[in-house]
């Protein structure tokens, strides 16, 4: 298979598909509000996109009153009463439980309270027939008020009407900042997952499948939590602002903004490890890590393996699950305490066996380890950083994962004067890397970027870091007073992209 894009680069000249050949499945999952419904229908149904590549499914989830097709709607609509029982309700398992029948090309999922531009659905899909791992967020501005019928919103889309509906809306001003601070997600940086919103956006049908689709665990802010697996998948995020909509009404986070982080919070800890404000509040053991880590601690002592625990789990909220590479079978022949020839290995894993961040991988005692073995070893998930050390290493690997991140590179290595070994992968370049045939090793070079150090380098990386942390830390406390509108936080956050594209994000 062709290897495909550099980290998250995208074309900018992209237009809309003359000759467009795939099809799509729009999907809305809804209670109760029939009258925006019939509005979102009414706009869906001046699409340009071709009629007979589009199919319209609407989920009612459990309407007081079933929701019903109104006239002015899509040819190809489906309505579907989604039979509601204990532990089987809501947007997320409805939304799953239709989607797996579907069988188009694309699936656009949009919410129930929107409007569209005529070529909404036609500037998602020239992404699409461009390549298969975009997924696509449509631009909206909310507005409070609306007075027309499906019947005079359809003859003003008809029209070219669309920009005139409102005169006055409003956006999420963060939202907008971060989306433009990344340069529309191109480069979004660790939580950039954060912009993924679930009002209206698309993906490839086998995407949403190999991603699993919704975590049924989430009521509210599924598309956030899907947004961070989008991410660490390596998937390339799209926000296209020519693909407008208008949002009617306030969102619901907007309103209940209180109550609805305190019903996400708890599960949004177990599955995003970047989450770490939240997790930082407790010492549960979340469900998924920070650091995946594997340990060659052949040779090693309990001491050297704790030390390489206490310095990578230094930020508070982080975690990490630890694989102890070593014969561990050698430890069931007979032996003595006072002549033990393996007496640290045995005393590791006498200590750590009963701790569940820790398991235990046999390997000969004469294996040789190689970066492409390693990096067939990690499970790719929803943790964001693989790393592998030999146990001797004096490399702190809380370090080596924050320069991975700020160099933007797929994977670093360092190797010290004693010939012992540390990697960090970033989880978008090995998902990425492993879509496609050959070495992951020189798959993760050719799509991301790879980079090995020895150690005075990178101790010269680090002397380096630590000044432009200080000079960091200065601007927040400085500008972060002049703080006192959204106009003034948008310019706050621009002039620290620039300080941060400028500083921290350089290639020595």
């Amino acid at each position: 298979m062709k290897l495909g894009a550099f980290r998250f680069t995208r074309p900018h000249d992209l237009t809309i598909t003359p000759k467009p050949r795939l099809s799509v499945g729009i999907v809305i999952a809804c209670r109760d509000g029939q009258e925006k419904l019939d509005l979102v229908l009414a706009s869906l149904s001046a699409q340009s996109y071709p009629v007979r590549l589009t199919n319209v499914y609407i989920i009612d989830d459990g309407s007081a009153k079933p929701l019903t097709l109104p006239k002015i709607r899509p040819k190809n609509t489906k309505l579907v009463t989604y039979r509601n029982s204990e532990g089987k309700w809501g947007k997320t398992a409805a939304t799953s439980d239709m989607v797996s029948q579907i069988k188009t090309d694309v699936l656009w999922f949009i919410d129930a309270d929107m409007v569209f531009d005529p070529d909404h659905l036609a500037h998602h899909m020239k992404w699409h027939h461009d390549a298969d791992d975009y997924v696509v967020l449509g631009w909206k501005r909310f507005v409070k008020d609306w007075h027309y019928t499906s019947e005079d919103l359809l003859q003003t889309l008809n029209t070219g009407g669309f920009e005139t509906l409102h005169k006055e809306s409003w956006g999420k001003e963060l939202w907008e900042a971060r989306v433009s601070l990344t340069n529309d997600l191109e480069k979004p940086g660790i939580d950039g997952y954060r912009a993924f919103v679930g009002a209206t956006f698309s993906m490839k049908n086998r995407q949403w499948k190999a991603l699993g689709g919704y975590n049924r665990n989430l009521i509210t802010g599924e598309d956030t939590e899907l947004g961070w697996r989008v991410f660490v998948n390596g998937l390339r995020t799209v926000v296209d602002r020519q693909a407008l909509s208008w949002h009617l009404g306030y969102s619901t986070v907007e309103v209940h903004k209180n109550q609805i982080q305190r019903h996400n919070d708890p599960t949004f800890a177990q599955y995003i490890p970047q989450m770490y404000r939240i997790r930082e509040k407790s010492k549960f053991n979340w469900l998924v890590p920070t650091y995946q880590v594997i340990v060659d601690v052949r040779e090693a002592t309990l001491e050297q393996i704790l030390n390489l625990r206490e310095k990578l789990l230094a930020i508070p909220g982080s975690t990490a699950s630890f694989t102890l590479l070593a014969p561990w079978t050698v430890l069931n022949r007979r032996y003595t305490p006072v002549g033990d020839l393996y007496t640290d290995l045995r005393e590791i894993r006498n200590w750590l066996s009963q701790d569940p961040q820790f398991t235990f991988k046999v390997i000969p005692s004469d294996q040789l380890i190689t970066v492409e073995w390693v990096l067939e070893e990690f499970e790719s998930g929803s943790t964001p950083y693989y790393v592998f050390a030999e146990a001797k290493t004096s490399v702190n690997l809380k370090e080596l994962t924050e320069y991975l991140l700020s160099s933007e590179q797929g994977l670093v290595g360092v190797v010290d004067k004693k010939d012992q070994r540390a990697l960090a992968v970033f989880a978008p370049a090995l998902a990425r890397a492993a879509k496609f045939d050959g070495s992951l090793h020189q798959n993760i070079s050719n799509l991301w970027g790879t980079e090995w150090l020895n150690d005075d380098q990178f101790a010269k990386v680090q002397r380096g870091k630590n000044t432009l942390i200080r000079h960091f830390f200065s601007f927040l406390k400085r500008e972060g007073r002049k703080i006192n509108s959204p106009r003034q936080l948008l310019i706050f956050l621009k002039t620290l992209l620039r300080l941060i594209s400028r500083e921290v994000f350089r290639r020595g």
